[in-house]
């Protein structure tokens, strides 16, 4: 190589950051500028004029109104975090479920994967408010069961309105199923066939290597399906946490930076939310560092092995060496 000439790797290090630089360039104009933008006008007290925005610090002022001069927000953050608890793990189940029908040996079984993700091509906000407009999303009949209702009345009243609106979306619930689907159909179809034919030798029945096989190696991917439907119901756009906020927006009384802090506190429970549920279902430490301890302690073995049997050869060439002399 002729000096100060790149080598191959080095070229094509290059190109890759030059493939990454308009990604970093609209990252960094259209996300990260704005959100910075929101963080300071949460502080701010932000009236639209006819000038321009006109700004003036108040501190934790927007914050605190939030919380205490607001009896609506506090309400809709609880209620929202009530729907996450209820909603994602029907979504998960749900998609497992799917997910095993459709990786068995089944007829038409590409045509029923397209009419699940389906809904995920067509979903969108004014198609979805028409639906829940003439009622499509709810379990029909479920208003007047009676065994529903005299349930409904025992409950609390925040427990109530939780059933309530779970009954009310339970059909777009599942229309949230789509993407989890297929990723926990791919994660299966990687599980290796002959952990189910020991288990099966030793006995185990397909209960048992469901609950001993498949969930434990699809605990990573059901880990990133909760992410993904957690900000996917968040960010959805019927979500009334999102529709105060962007009605708060251009208000007279509040405007742009009481709206801000609010976006920054549901975020801040966005990620609270998803902690909650990694801490409940998402990986472990010794899923994650299990096999690699096992792995060290098998190569040290190795390493041992080796140096014994190459010490054993030495001492035998030793000995035949002595004898020819």
């Amino acid at each position: 190589m002729r000096k100060g000439k790149l080598t191959r790797s080095a070229r094509n290090n290059i190109r890759g950051w030059l493939c990454e630089v308009p990604w970093l360039i609209g990252f960094v104009v259209f996300t990260l500028y704005p959100i910075a933008d929101t963080m300071k006008m949460s502080f701010d007290s932000v009236i639209i004029s006819a000038t321009g925005l006109v700004t003036e610090s108040v501190g934790i002022e927007n914050y605190r109104k939030a919380f205490l001069g607001d009896v609506t927000f506090p309400k809709l953050l609880l209620s929202y975090v009530g729907e996450i608890v209820l909603q994602v793990p029907i979504v998960i189940v749900f998609s497992i479920i799917v997910a095993l029908i459709l990786s068995k040996e089944i007829k038409g079984k590409g045509i029923f994967r397209t009419l699940f993700f389906l809904p995920v091509i067509i979903i969108s906000g004014p198609i979805i408010k028409k639906f829940v407009d003439m009622g499509l999303m709810a379990i029909q009949g479920a208003d007047s069961n009676e065994i529903i209702m005299n349930v409904m009345e025992m409950l609390p009243e925040t427990a109530g309105g939780l059933l309530q609106t779970l009954l009310d979306s339970f059909v777009m619930t599942l229309w949230f199923s789509g993407v989890q689907i297929l990723l926990l159909l791919s994660a299966i179809q990687k599980v290796d066939r002959p952990m189910y034919e020991a288990a099966h030798i030793d006995g185990a029945s397909n209960w048992e290597c469901f609950w001993k096989v498949t969930l434990p190696n699809l605990r990573n991917m059901i880990a990133i399906c909760i992410i993904y439907t957690i900000v996917t119901i968040s960010t959805f756009d019927t979500n009334e946490v999102i529709t105060t906020i962007q009605g708060n927006m251009f208000q007279t009384s509040l405007g742009l930076g009481y709206a801000s802090a609010q976006a920054w506190v549901y975020f801040v429970v966005l990620l609270l939310v998803i902690g909650f549920f990694m801490l409940l279902y998402g990986p472990r430490k010794e899923a994650i560092y299990g096999n690699t301890k096992a792995a060290k302690l098998e190569l040290k073995r190795a390493r041992k092995l080796k140096k014994a049997q190459e010490r054993n050869l030495k001492k035998l060439y030793r000995e035949s060496r002595r004898y020819r002399e």
